[in-house]
């Protein structure tokens, strides 16, 4: 065991289960319309969904907002950032994963996958020590608060697998069985291309943000380069196949030309992370593969290392998923961006941005939507001005924020 727990805490507390839960007087968020309506769930799923007040006693008034289905986050980085809340401090990962399910809830998101970094994405080895340290140690703390009825919100993994780093293929075999990994994405953060087109640029960053001479920088430019172009392409392979053995969802990452979009469809790729470009979105959106953008982007208006607007793709109809990044808060406002001018999607296609198609994408058929069926995961929101606040949250049906 990588985490010790005192035995007094290990007996699992009691589910959340609540037999029945009728929500009414709140804006309902459907596929395809909004109305004011009323909500009924039994035994954790919707089972009727209705226009108007209800009449039931035990019926919780929300008093006006919104009630949309619970938010799905495919790729936050809010679990490392507790974990590894400065350079060489690693937290107690118990603690981190707790305190970042209770933000993630209080975002509204009910499904999270939390994305963990294998291999290092700079050439800095106190970043690779670090995280090739943290990484085990989170998995164990996300699967231990599981077990013992932590977690407010659902959890699963997102494997994030840097190809040049020469350790990524064993870091990955060690977790790829894990039954909480449920996504997996290849990345190749190398300069040159995709995240880090200037070389130059890249090179001062390198120097200023980690104090590299300009020797070191040129020489670990140099190998970096070297790796994207021998071994990443292997490890890319290897991995894939690893993940498609599995039948999990695979993600490419800051795919640039339409080239890599391309390579990435023939290796089976259907989800496309935060193109760089516009004609790479525009190509894999012709392709199939959905494209996710990072929520703050749209809050923003600009993404924050100077890539292509998730606005513009948005207005260009490139735009399928947005996902928390490095703000879990950010997704309701993203989704709500949206639906103002020069945009204007309606509010249920915006909203399925941040649910149904996440879901989707994940293979979770059983939540995403309001609909008879499908899971009672909902978010109760309103509107101060343009920022969206959360007033309650439910999981199946348990009131859980």
């Amino acid at each position: 065991m990588l985490l010790e727990i005192n035995a007094a805490s290990r007996s699992k507390p009691a589910k959340r289960a609540v037999k029945e839960l009728t929500l009414t007087g709140a804006r309902l968020v459907l596929p395809d319309e909004t109305f004011e309506g009323t909500v009924h769930i039994k035994d954790g799923l919707i089972r009727d969904v209705s226009a108007g007040r209800s009449s039931v006693q035990a019926a919780v008034d929300l008093e006006g907002g919104f009630l949309s289905p619970g938010l799905v986050d495919l790729h936050t980085d809010n679990v490392e950032k507790h974990a590894l809340p400065r350079a060489g401090v690693i937290w107690n990962p118990l603690s981190a994963v707790a305190t970042h399910d209770a933000v993630i809830i209080a975002a509204g998101i009910t499904t999270v996958f939390d994305s963990l970094s294998l291999g290092s994405t700079t050439r800095d080895n106190t970043n690779r020590s670090d995280r090739a340290h943290i990484v085990p140690l989170i998995v164990e703390a996300v699967g231990t608060a599981q077990d013992l009825g932590l977690l407010r919100a659902d959890h699963f993994l997102h494997l994030r697998c840097e190809i040049t780093d020469e350790d990524v293929v064993s870091a990955f075999k060690s977790h790829a069985e894990n039954p909480l990994v449920r996504l997996v994405s290849v990345m190749d953060h190398a300069p040159g291309h995709r995240q880090s087109p200037q070389l130059d640029r890249f090179r001062a960053m390198q120097i200023r943000d980690y104090g590299w001479s300009e020797e070191d920088a040129d020489r670990r430019v140099a190998d970096w380069v070297e790796a994207s172009r021998t071994i990443g392409p292997r490890n890319q392979r290897t991995i894939v196949a690893l993940a498609r053995a599995r039948q999990l969802p695979i993600a490419s990452h800051d795919d640039d030309t339409p080239e890599h979009v391309r390579e990435a469809h023939g290796a089976g790729v259907t989800i496309s992370e935060f193109p760089t470009t516009r004609t790479a979105a525009e190509t894999a959106h012709c392709l199939g593969i959905r494209v996710l953008m990072g929520a703050p982007n749209v809050v923003r208006g600009l993404s924050h290392s100077g890539n292509v607007s998730a606005r513009d793709l948005a207005a260009a109809g490139h735009l399928d998923i947005l996902a928390s990044d490095y703000v879990p808060a950010s997704m309701l406002h993203g989704a709500l961006q949206l639906t103002r001018d020069p945009i204007g999607l309606s509010l249920p296609k915006a909203i399925a941005k941040i649910s149904l198609n996440p879901a989707l994408a994940a293979d979770l058929s059983d939540r995403g939507a309001i609909k008879i069926g499908a899971r009672g995961d909902l978010c109760h929101f309103i509107e101060i001005g343009t920022v969206p606040l959360v007033r309650g949250v439910w999981k199946e049906g348990a009131r859980v924020f």
